[in-house]
C-alpha cells in the first residue's frame, strides 16, 4: 500500500519537471537583476527591494529583448509589491523590463527615479504581441523619464497608478509613452488596444501626459476617467504625432470624463491625495484592492492594502472609508452674525474649502451673492454680500465642485444637495409695544354680566395685532384663572357672562404676545 501512494507523487514531479518555479520575496538587491528563463519558468518577484545605478541596460529585466527561443518562457510573471529605486545619472535604464511576455501582474509597486518606470516590449520581427489578462496597476512612479512605455506591445492595460513628475523638461519625455516597435527583425509592430483608466497624472513641468506617438497605435486605444494636473500649464497630448490640447483630445473621443485637479498630496513622498479623489470608473471585483493610504514599502512585508469603496477612486491609493457616510444636518442664520449663514454635517469635516460658486444662497426668491466660504468643525460658513434679516426665508444649495469639495477628515466627500431651508433666527430690530389703553368695567359690583370697553391712547388702525388687546382673563385674589376670554381682532367692547362665587376679582386685558396691557378689580355678588 505504501508503494501504490508513492508512485503517483514521482509521476507529478516528472511532468511538472519542465516548468521552472522560481520566487523571489523579502529579498534586498543592490544592483541589478535579470531572470534566468532557459525554460518555461512560473515567476514572482513579491516584496523585494532593488537598487540600482546603472547608465544603461535594466534594473528588474524579466524578459528577452529581441525574438527569441525564450520568447513568452515568463508569461504570466507576477511583479508586486517592490520598490525599484534608481539612484544614477540621466540614462536609458529600464527599471521593470517585461519583453516579449505576456499576461504579467505589475502591481503595487513604488518606480523612485527610474528613468524608464515600466517598459512592456515585444514585436521587433513585425508581430505584435497581444496581453490578455496581465496589468500594470496601483504602481507609484516618481520622477520618470517615461513612466509606462509599450512598443510593440498590444492590449496594455494601465490601471489607477499614480504618476509624479517635477524633473525638468529636458529629463522628461512623457507620463505615458506608445509606439511600434520598428527597430529589427523587419517590419513595424504597432501597440493597439491600450487602455488608460483611473490614473493619476501630476507634473510640475509641461511634458505630454499620453504619447502616441504612431498613428497605427491609435486602434482600439482608449482613455478615460484619469485625473490631469500641470503645475506650470495646461494637459497636453500627443496624437498620431500630432499635438493637441485637452479640448482637442477631448474632441477626439478620449478622456471625456476625466478632470484637471490638483490632487493636493500630502507630501511628495508618499503621494497619499489629501482627499478621495472619486472620479475613477468601475473596474470590476479583479481591480478593486488597491494601495492603503498608510502604506509603505517595507521588504518581506506587503504594502498595506485598501479595497476599492464607495464610489471609484484614482490613483494608486485609496482611501478605505466607504462605512463612513456623512450627512448634511441642518443650516442656521444666528441674530448675532446675520450675514454668516451657517450649515451643518454628522461629522467634523477637512479643511477643504469649496469655492463660493459651488453654493446658491436664495433670500425671498432672490440670490445672495456669497463672498467667501470657511470650514470650521462640522460646520461650512458662507458669509454673504448682505445681512439676512427679521422675516427674510431663506434657502442654501450646494453643488459639488470638481475642487475641494466638502469632505469629512476621512476623506468621505458631501453629495450635491439641493435647495435646504434655512432656519432664520435673526431678531426685529423694531421693539413691538402694546398700545395703552384705558379700560372701563360695569357694572361694579356685578352679579351675572360684565361689560367692558378700553379705548386705545392712538389710533390701532394698522397696528401690528400683537400690540392690540387679544383676550380678556379674570383672577381671584390667589391668582387663580376663572375666566378667560378671546377679543375679535380690532373689538373695543366685549360682554362676559358671569358665574362666580361673591368676592373681589382682578380684570386683566393682555395682547397676543401675553403683555398686561391693563387691568382692574370688580366685585362679584
Amino acid at each position: 500500500m505504501k508503494k501504490l501512494l508513492i508512485i503517483p507523487i514521482l509521476f507529478y514531479s516528472i511532468i511538472c519537471s519542465s516548468q521552472t518555479i522560481l520566487t523571489l520575496t523579502g529579498q534586498t538587491f543592490s544592483s541589478t537583476y535579470t531572470v534566468p528563463h532557459s525554460s518555461p519558468t512560473t515567476f514572482a518577484f513579491t516584496n523585494n527591494s532593488l537598487t540600482s545605478s546603472n547608465t544603461s541596460g535594466y534594473q528588474l529585466n524579466a524578459g528577452d529583448e529581441v525574438p527569441a527561443s525564450s520568447n513568452d518562457y515568463l508569461d504570466g510573471s507576477v511583479i508586486t509589491g517592490n520598490r525599484i529605486t534608481y539612484t544614477g545619472a540621466p540614462s536609458g535604464t529600464h527599471g521593470i523590463f517585461v519583453g516579449y511576455n505576456k499576461n504579467d501582474i505589475i502591481k503595487y509597486n513604488y518606480s523612485d527615479a527610474s528613468p524608464y518606470g515600466i517598459v512592456l516590449k515585444a514585436g521587433n520581427n513585425g508581430t505584435t504581441m497581444t496581453d490578455a489578462s496581465g496589468v500594470v496597476a496601483y504602481n507609484i512612479f516618481r520622477n520618470n523619464f517615461i513612466g509606462v512605455l509599450a512598443k510593440g506591445f498590444s492590449g496594455a492595460k494601465i490601471y489607477n497608478n499614480t504618476f509624479y513628475n517635477s524633473m525638468s523638461v529636458a529629463n522628461s519625455s512623457a507620463t505615458i509613452f506608445i509606439q511600434e516597435n520598428d527597430g529589427t527583425g523587419g517590419g513595424n509592430a504597432p501597440s493597439t488596444g491600450t487602455k488608460i483608466y483611473n490614473n493619476i497624472f501630476y507634473q510640475t513641468q509641461s511634458i505630454p501626459m499620453i504619447y502616441i506617438r504612431d498613428a497605427n497605435c491609435i486602434t482600439g486605444f482608449a482613455s478615460d476617467y484619469n485625473v490631469f494636473y500641470c503645475a506650470n500649464g495646461n494637459p497636453w497630448f500627443v496624437y498620431g504625432g500630432v499635438i493637441k490640447t485637452l479640448a482637442q483630445w477631448q474632441a477626439l473621443g478620449y478622456d471625456t470624463h476625466s478632470v484637471v485637479v490638483n490632487p493636493n498630496f500630502i507630501n511628495l513622498t508618499d503621494f497619499v491625495p489629501s482627499a478621495r479623489l472619486d472620479f475613477g470608473t468601475d473596474l470590476g471585483t479583479a481591480m478593486q484592492a488597491g494601495v492603503s493610504t498608510n502604506a509603505v514599502w517595507t521588504v518581506n512585508t506587503a504594502p498595506a492594502m485598501a479595497t476599492q469603496n464607495g464610489l471609484w477612486q484614482a490613483g494608486a491609493r485609496i482611501y478605505n472609508t466607504g462605512a463612513i457616510t456623512i450627512s448634511y444636518v441642518n443650516s442656521t442664520v444666528g441674530n448675532a452674525t446675520p450675514s454668516i449663514l451657517e450649515m451643518t454635517f454628522s461629522t467634523s469635516l477637512a479643511n477643504n474649502v469649496p469655492p463660493a460658486t459651488a453654493f446658491q444662497v436664495i433670500v425671498n426668491s432672490a440670490a445672495r451673492i456669497v463672498n467667501s466660504v470657511s470650514v470650521s468643525g462640522t460646520k461650512v460658513l458662507l458669509t454673504l454680500a448682505n445681512p439676512v434679516k427679521y422675516g427674510d426665508v431663506v434657502t442654501v444649495a450646494y453643488t459639488k465642485p470638481a475642487t475641494n469639495p466638502i469632505q469629512s477628515v476621512a476623506g468621505v466627500q458631501v453629495v450635491s444637495l439641493s435647495a435646504q431651508k434655512v432656519t432664520n433666527n435673526t431678531i426685529s430690530t423694531v421693539i413691538i409695544v402694546p398700545l395703552a389703553i384705558k379700560m372701563t368695567v360695569y357694572p361694579n359690583p356685578v352679579h351675572h354680566t360684565l361689560n367692558i370697553q378700553w379705548v386705545y391712547s392712538t389710533s390701532a388702525s394698522g397696528q401690528d395685532a400683537t400690540v392690540l388687546v387679544s383676550k380678556i382673563r379674570i383672577f381671584d385674589l390667589n391668582g387663580k384663572l376663572c375666566t378667560e376670554k378671546l377679543i375679535q381682532a380690532g373689538a373695543t367692547s366685549q360682554r362676559i357672562p358671569i358665574d362666580l362665587k361673591s368676592g373681589i376679582y382682578i380684570v386683566v386685558a393682555l395682547s397676543s404676545s401675553g403683555i398686561e396691557m391693563a387691568s382692574q378689580k370688580i366685585i362679584v355678588y
